[in-house]
């Protein structure tokens, strides 16, 4: 069984772990559109490709796929899920699997403001949030929401664009100049969670969940944390779950506020975190194979070890291009 990650960037660790012998995939072929990605370098085989915006890109991934025999692909970012989603069919008909959700819950997952209404829609934990100043002034005229509050854009990544606003002449100024639609979510100090699920491809059920305390972070990333088991946090994924036909290994953000757990976000694909659920033995990429041999994975929901920190460090690679 052989498989295609995409993108792999810096994700070295995610390489080795489709490498573990036992897994059931037999090589695992790398692409990025830069030649000092590292993780390129651990792969068995890598290609060079054009920027997933390039009018070739596509053509290019696919006839790797032919020529590699590749059976599965797996997208790392967030343009690109949609891209490879937008075209299963085309894979599909050539027998390899895209592990992406559908198109449509992709692009709900990718537009905050979209997300935030369809989990209100469903009953679901969110906090109070709005699209612009009026919105946000009738709000705060209902006691539903009041300073400060935190501004995103609306299709942002990481922690890139955020910013705590107390007044509203900020607010008005952010929302008028920003060259991205903005994001006006009620802010909350509070403890966070990262989430690692896996939904089955064959059952469409969760199967695997993860669940770590974020401890420190860095640059929207999770530098340090700890893995717990919370019931409550458990059932509340099930039920989100179940309102999106999600589909592979996804990530999740939840705040936990006063005892209340609230939804973040949901990143349809790996998270950068996911090498802590690893190390504690969750084991998505066997779940992958399995999944890619036509069998369904059993219910493991919360089989790791809690009390197990992660303590994120940089390493380096060097090699002769």
């Amino acid at each position: 069984m052989n498989i295609l990650i995409l993108s792999c960037g810096t994700r070295n660790k995610l390489i080795r772990y489709f490498k573990e012998p036992g897994n059931g995939i037999d090589r695992v072929i790398g692409t990025d559109c830069s030649a000092y990605a590292p993780a390129l370098y651990e792969t068995d085989a890598h290609y060079i490709v054009p920027r997933m915006t390039s009018p070739d890109y596509l053509d290019t991934i696919f006839d790797i796929c032919k020529k590699e025999k590749i059976d599965a692909l797996l997208p790392l970012q967030e343009d690109e899920l949609f891209l490879i989603s937008s075209h299963r069919e085309k894979f599909e008909k050539a027998r390899m699997t895209p592990i992406v959700s559908d198109k449509e819950t992709i692009e709900l997952c990718r537009d905050k403001y979209a997300f935030y209404q369809h989990m209100k829609q469903n009953g679901l934990p969110v906090l109070p949030s709005c699209q612009n100043p009026d919105e946000f002034q009738k709000c705060l005229e209902a006691g539903e929401m009041n300073f400060p509050v935190f501004m995103k854009p609306v299709r942002g990544c990481g922690s890139i664009g955020i910013q705590k606003v107390d007044n509203m002449e900020l607010l008005t100024v952010l929302c008028k100049y920003s060259s991205e639609n903005m994001l006006i979510q009620q802010y909350a100090e509070g403890e966070e969670y990262g989430i690692d699920l896996y939904v089955d491809l064959c059952s469409h059920e969760p199967v695997s969940v993860f669940i770590k305390k974020k401890l420190r972070m860095r640059a929207g990333e999770t530098e340090k944390s700890v893995s717990v088991k919370e019931e409550a946090l458990f059932a509340l994924i099930q039920k989100t779950a179940a309102s999106l036909p999600l589909a592979g290994p996804i990530d999740m953000d939840v705040f936990c506020i006063h005892g209340n757990y609230y939804l973040s976000e949901i990143n349809p694909r790996f998270g950068g975190g996911y090498p802590h659920a690893h190390a504690c033995g969750v084991n998505f990429p066997k779940l992958i194979a399995a999944n890619l041999a036509g069998r369904e994975n059993p219910n493991t929901v919360g089989n790791y070890e809690a009390g197990i920190c992660m303590l994120k460090y940089t390493d380096l690679m060097t090699l002769k291009l």
